[in-house]
């Protein structure tokens, strides 16, 4: 998932769906850039990562819903840039 969509994108298309709902779970993102959530998650996915995976995933299928889960009200901001390309949120 690290350089690739591929796996994910290989899996989605084998289940014959066309529709997607992606739910993300903000403590996937790496410390490094934001801390997010409970609690820091060593190499955990970049933002470019998430928002990468999320573009490639609305290439792949109708999303028809997004959920965002685990963050903060203090991790507002981080939580925007994160979801920036985001399927359904972005503008």
């Amino acid at each position: 998932m690290r350089t690739s969509s591929g796996p994910l994108l290989d899996w989605l298309a084998s289940t014959g769906c066309s529709r997607l709902a992606i739910h993300f779970d903000v403590d996937t993102v790496d410390a490094k850039e934001a801390t997010l959530g409970l609690g820091k998650v060593p190499d955990g996915l970049t933002g470019a990562e998430v928002n990468r995976i999320a573009s490639d995933l609305q290439c792949a299928a109708d999303v028809v819903a997004t959920t965002v889960a685990e963050f903060f009200p203090r991790d507002a901001l981080h939580v925007q840039q994160a979801l920036r390309g985001f399927p359904l949120i972005s503008g």
